[in-house]
């Protein structure tokens, strides 16, 4: 379906990225394929490196531009590929496009947006340089040049979540906020405010969907699933609560999930 090539980032930027990655579509159907992708926390920088409109938002009805950012989204999304579509993906951290830009991640929740618009003709002049490029060593190389001049340029003061993202994902997502105030010292306006702005979704919903994450990804991994007993595993209240949330992440029922994600979602590393 996908072709994938990966490449880890600098060490000086891996509390930032994730991963870089070459994905290209690996079929001839004219009339593309729909693919859908489940509420998720990371920001994708995607820049194109083929033909243009190969990528259409179904959601959204719209083309995703040449170089855009995209996500974190709380709801599923729907996009449809065409043949011919190959693109670089940067799949930060969540909270790290704040980091870097010092732009609200709320710009772009649940739906992909121009770089140029949201960051400046820079991105999309960014964007020229890599399609210039030869290889992928190359392209990366441009990338990483310019994420680590960010880094030494931008020196504007903001809070640091990673402690409270570290704690969300250590307790799976069943964390109060109570008990995150206590474990960064941070007041709970402060908290809901700057996680907000960085992570693009609020402090609840982002927990809510690293526990749903955490569910499906046990789903995906064992063979015979016990739905009765994924509430109590995964913290959810009661049976009742764990359905609704499932139906309202996923679109569906528990026992009705096929398994396993798209392969875009997987292509993409999300």
């Amino acid at each position: 379906m996908f072709k994938v090539q990966s490449f880890q980032s600098h060490r000086l930027l891996q509390d930032y990225i994730l991963s870089y990655l070459i994905v290209e579509s690996d079929f001839q159907e004219e009339a593309g394929r729909k693919m859908t992708i489940l509420p998720h926390l990371i920001q994708n920088l995607v820049f194109n490196l083929g033909p243009p409109d190969k990528v259409y938002d179904v959601t959204n009805k719209e083309y995703v531009a040449s170089d855009s950012i995209m996500g974190p989204n709380d709801t599923v999304c729907e996009y449809c590929i065409y043949a011919g579509m190959k693109t670089l993906v940067v799949n930060l951290k969540p909270g790290a496009w704040f980091k870097l830009f010092h732009i609200p991640a709320t710009k772009f929740t649940n739906k992909s947006s121009d770089l140029s618009v949201i960051a400046g003709c820079e991105m999309h002049e960014l964007g020229n340089q890599i399609r210039e490029c030869s290889s992928g060593e190359q392209q990366i190389a441009i990338l990483e040049a310019f994420f680590i001049r960010q880094l030494l340029n931008e020196r504007k003061y903001s809070r640091n979540l990673n402690e409270t993202i570290r704690l969300i994902y250590t307790a799976d997502g069943n964390i109060t906020i109570r008990q995150l105030e206590s474990g960064t010292y941070l007041t709970k306006r402060t908290l809901e405010r700057s996680f907000l702005e960085q992570t693009g979704l609020h402090l609840k919903t982002f927990c809510r969907i690293v526990r749903f994450r955490r569910t499906i990804e046990y789903i995906e991994k064992e063979k015979n699933v016990q739905w009765c007993l994924l509430a109590n595993r995964f913290g959810y209240s009661d049976q009742t609560h764990f359905i609704n949330e499932f139906r309202h992440f996923a679109g569906c029922l528990p026992h009705e999930y096929p398994g396993f994600r798209s392969s875009l979602e997987q292509a993409l590393g999300i």
